[in-house]
């Protein structure tokens, strides 16, 4: 409904029943085992030459974290967000399965193990799988993943559709496909770069960061334009933003450089809607209060983290407390649940001083 023109529209293929979910579910745990030795190679890359080709996020705090190092000297000159316009629907499966074979067998060649054991809530590197566990080999792996992307069917009225572009948002690996697709891409490009020398290029690419379709540039000096073509395949297109350079908005923050400071505050993409927002409990119904006033602190947590600075964590904690309210929450408690949550963050709200501990007094 706050999509521009109001006819776009995103199609989610709910798979919670399908038939190739369980097979979906062990992809799950063995990419995401795979994602991880990425990672470990990506830190050793770092550490050779001086570069991380895994730009992967899963949260913002790694973001926190490069901007308080970009903070401490100081240095921020430009920051940029871009957008994949479409992702999952998009990839040509040719190349997706090409790309994850590549991802697969580096990983399970840097791991220098033979197969990845398999258990309830997750999955295991070894040499030695136990003979009740399921276990998988790399061959095996790349099988699995070839046929649910053969076999990817979906129902629509009475209808059925073979997907044989893109993978349906839905099904419990793909946000790791797509994730390990786009990281196949940067890698080898900056690899690329590596072997030409081209140490002037991959300067300005030392800080990036990508949250499934959307990447963050802190002083790339808009060289993703110029580049972004050699790096990923013409199928997928990314969009910059219309901003100056100097401020964008990037998962739940908004982010601002002044005077080469990094700063950020809560952005909430429903604050520009132009209909109300159904959110957080309504005490009026037979709900447990405890988790209910539970929401707020968590709520509390989350801008905490996101604010740089108290006005910005005010205004967000007062629009909250007001909203709470209405729904039925008691100031009383709330201050209670308030003067628990400064107990219990002292170190995430310090930065704000002790005018922090009384701002409770501003909705009782």
């Amino acid at each position: 409904m706050h999509k521009k023109p109001y006819s776009k529209q995103r199609y989610i293929a709910a798979s919670y029943a399908c038939t190739t979910k369980d097979i979906s579910a062990i992809l799950t745990k063995c990419l995401k085992l795979i994602e991880k030795q990425h990672r470990i190679i990506g830190r050793q890359y770092d550490k050779n030459y001086g570069i991380n080709p895994m730009w992967i996020l899963h949260n913002s705090k790694s973001v926190h974290q490069s901007f308080a190092d970009f903070n401490l000297k100081k240095n921020a000159k430009d920051i940029r967000t871009y957008d994949f316009t479409t992702l999952y629907t998009s990839i040509p499966h040719k190349q997706l399965r090409k790309e994850l074979r590549w991802v697969i067998k580096k990983a399970f060649k840097s791991s220098k193990h033979s197969f990845i054991s398999v258990y309830k809530h997750n999955a295991s590197w070894t040499n030695s799988p136990g003979k009740d566990t399921e276990h998988l080999d790399c061959n095996k792996v790349i099988r699995l993943m070839n046929w649910l992307l053969d076999n990817i069917y979906v129902t629509f009225g009475d209808q059925v559709f073979r997907q044989v572009i893109g993978i349906p948002m839905g099904t419990d690996c793909a946000p790791f496909l797509a994730n390990l697709f786009l990281y196949s891409y940067e890698y080898r490009w900056i690899n690329e770069q590596k072997e030409l020398n081209n140490w002037h290029v991959l300067k300005h690419f030392r800080s990036c960061s990508r949250y499934i379709d959307d990447l963050l540039m802190i002083n790339n000096a808009d060289l993703m334009k110029k580049y972004m073509t050699d790096i990923y395949p013409k199928e997928l297109v990314l969009v910059p933003d219309d901003t100056n350079g100097k401020s964008c908005p990037f998962l739940d923050l908004q982010v601002n450089i002044t005077d080469s400071i990094i700063s950020t505050s809560i952005y909430d993409k429903r604050d520009a809607f132009h209909f109300p927002i159904v959110n957080f409990p309504t005490l009026t119904g037979n709900i447990p209060k405890k988790s209910s006033y539970g929401v707020f602190i968590g709520e509390v947590v989350r801008y905490a983290r996101a604010c740089s600075y108290f006005e910005d964590f005010k205004l967000r904690t007062l629009s909250l407390v007001s909203k709470l309210r209405k729904q039925g929450f008691i100031p009383r408690l709330l201050k209670r649940s308030w003067l628990k949550f400064c107990d219990s963050h002292l170190l995430l709200v310090q930065k704000y001083g002790p005018r922090v501990l009384f701002l409770y007094e501003d909705w009782m």
